[in-house]
């Protein structure tokens, strides 16, 4: 592998290796950009006059915690703890000596507020999915701006799946969600607010809270696109953590992402995720930006890292 070709790029991507040689695993954040400094740096390259609340909507639809436990899944990869091999099953233990263990982690450094790094870029987005771009954002040198940190974000990242997952090894692309989908109808100007109102007491009681972990493992109902190996391996892990898990309780891979566009182009190489942030934050604050316990992080990240070795050890 050409490390040079996996560099970071600045307000793109962060790189970060764990191991050494060839990596068997591709960990790609594409709703990395968690920290307020993310958000102001590309805010001040674009229109002046975007809604001035959408500090408020990238605190509550940003991914936070989703790079933290990826990391200490790669680390738990390379240098397992105890923990970790409590996890595996013995054989597995018995041949983590000679496996080659390596991860390239790629966190993407775009604000979904402004541009959805997990969409194909359509003016016409699909009902029920929101686009790439939001509506907000029209100013044309904008556009021109987001679709090139697409293009750049993408570029990279496409080159990572097609030597790893393309040289047989897999990927896993770690998300966050709220503890509740909250009901907004439109994600447009006064969103902060409509937010806001939504996580109020008297409404948020309404909203339904979501499982810990949501595996997304299909496109269409049917569309089996993650290994029923690894899914398998990863419920008797997070069970064994007495962590609930499920599958597709949230939502499927749709078409207009690119996480179903890498998943369908290698078919049980890649596993979508959701973690919910209240497991990770400490504490929970969706209009803040959040500090994520590193025990919480760690909890998740050793369940991933056995999980993966075990797809590793079955070659």
């Amino acid at each position: 592998m050409d490390s040079a070709r996996y560099r970071s790029i600045p307000d793109v991507c962060d790189v970060e290796t764990f191991g050494e040689g060839r990596p068997s695993f591709l960990f790609e954040v594409p709703h990395g950009a968690t920290e307020e400094r993310h958000y102001r740096k590309l805010r001040q390259k674009l229109d002046p006059a975007l809604p001035e609340d959408l500090l408020d909507f990238f605190f509550v639809n940003t991914d936070v915690g989703s790079t933290e436990y990826a990391r200490e899944a790669a680390r738990q990869i390379v240098e397992p703890d105890a923990q970790v091999l409590d996890l595996l099953r013995a054989e597995t233990r018995a041949r983590l000596d000679r496996m080659k263990r390596s991860v390239l982690l790629v966190r993407c450094l775009v604000p979904r507020t402004f541009l959805d790094t997990n969409r194909v870029i359509d003016p016409d987005a699909p009902e029920g999915m929101t686009a790439a771009i939001p509506e907000y954002v029209r100013r044309p040198q904008d556009l021109t701006l987001l679709g090139e940190l697409h293009r750049r974000y993408h570029e990279l990242t496409e080159a990572a799946y097609a030597e790893i997952c393309g040289g047989g090894g897999c990927a896993l692309t770690p998300h966050t969600y709220a503890p509740k989908s909250v009901g907004i109808d439109d994600i447009d100007e006064g969103i902060g607010k409509a937010l806001r109102r939504a996580y109020e007491p008297d409404q948020y009681e309404k909203w339904t809270l979501r499982p810990e972990i949501d595996l997304i493992t299909e496109g269409a109902p049917g569309e089996r696109l993650a290994s029923s190996d690894l899914v398998a391996d990863v419920k008797r892990s997070f069970s064994a953590e007495g962590i609930q898990v499920m599958e597709n309780a949230t939502y499927r891979l749709h078409a207009a992402t690119m996480g179903y566009r890498y998943s369908a182009r290698y078919p049980s190489q890649v596993l979508c995720m959701e973690v919910r942030r209240d497991l990770l934050a400490d504490p929970f604050d969706p209009f803040a930006e959040m500090n994520i316990g590193a025990d919480k992080a760690a909890r998740i990240g050793r369940v991933v890292a056995a999980a993966l070795l075990e797809q590793l050890a079955r070659g």
